[in-house]
């Protein structure tokens, strides 16, 4: 399993981009033929309204690794960057793995201190195995926070001034509903997924840069 798919996954949905996002509220139109009201209901209309007009939508932020050009060309090259580093723990979970059915089909049948050696074997390299995950957990995160946070930012940005231009005052992200179980239904017109990545990608065109090199 590509180990920083899951890290870059990891924090793309449970950072940035597993919020709520809210543009701005526009200011409701001023209302006419209103009869004279006091108390609270009056300073309420003196203010103008309680600002909830205007429309509710939704977007879907996973499809956001594949259909934005900018953000699939970044997360794209980093995976290239770890994939030596990939392929290396991948390469010594194998051996772990050979060496724990040799323990366990060859065991009994040699003698104990060379069973002892298997073993001994297996516990080291799993030891290195957890250090090695552990450190490009951490080098993973640190280069997709330099890489990949920025284009989050401007992702959001972007929705904000999207939102503005067309009457939205509220956007729910569909995978943090669906994990709280919060959809009983929605009109796939209130779905802005699709366009709003089409209008992302046309302001923002990617010619898809070359792979920087990790510092190890």
């Amino acid at each position: 399993m590509n180990q920083f798919k899951t890290i870059a996954s990891a924090i793309m949905l449970c950072t940035v981009f597993a919020v709520v996002a809210i543009a701005q509220t526009p200011a409701p139109p001023p209302r006419t033929n209103q009869p004279a009201t006091s108390g609270a209901t009056g300073a309420a209309a003196a203010t103008g309204g309680t600002g909830a007009e205007g429309k509710i939508a939704l977007v879907y932020f996973a499809s956001f690794r594949e259909g934005i050009t900018e953000m699939k060309t970044k997360l794209d090259a980093l995976n290239a960057e770890f994939d030596p580093k990939n392929k290396e723990m991948q390469a010594l979970r194998d051996k772990i793995e050979s060496l724990n059915n040799q323990i366990k089909t060859q065991g009994g049948t040699v003698q104990p201190q060379v069973r002892q050696q298997w073993v001994d074997e297996a516990t080291d390299k799993d030891k290195l195995l957890k250090r090695m995950v552990e450190d490009t957990d951490e080098q993973a995160k640190r280069r997709f926070a330099e890489v990949g946070q920025p284009v989050q930012e401007k992702i959001l940005k972007f929705l904000e001034a999207y939102c503005q231009q067309r009457g939205i005052v509220v956007v729910f992200e569909i995978g943090a509903l669906q994990q709280q179980g919060l959809v009983l239904f929605a009109s796939q017109a209130t779905n802005i997924t699709d366009d709003f990545v089409k209008e992302y990608n046309k302001a923002n065109p990617s010619a898809g840069p070359a792979p920087t090199t990790s510092k190890k």
